[in-house]
């Protein structure tokens, strides 16, 4: 079983997608990526990664994923690095 996010719940699910948007689609350190990555390094951030192995960070797609990011829909997993510049990266 997946592991809920409770402390990314809280938000409202359509502010929680549009912030992550505006994440990805301007500059800094999710641009270009998928507009789930940031919230999975949220997560990552809040203690709630289901892999760590110091380099590369895992996380198990729940439902609740899902229904924000329907894009997941047939994802088990997601998997994030952050490169040396700073940038987070979907590998």
């Amino acid at each position: 079983m997946a592991k809920v996010r409770p402390h990314l719940q809280s938000l409202a699910s359509i502010e929680l997608v549009e912030q992550c948007e505006l994440e990805t689609n301007g500059p800094g350190k999710f641009e270009g990526e998928a507009r789930y990555v940031p919230y999975y390094w949220e997560a990552f951030l809040a203690g709630m990664a289901d892999r760590d192995d110091g380099k590369v960070l895992g996380f198990d797609v729940s439902v609740e994923d899902k229904t924000l990011f329907p894009e997941l829909k047939r994802r088990r997993t997601v998997k994030l690095y952050q490169r040396d510049d700073g940038f987070i990266i979907e590998v």
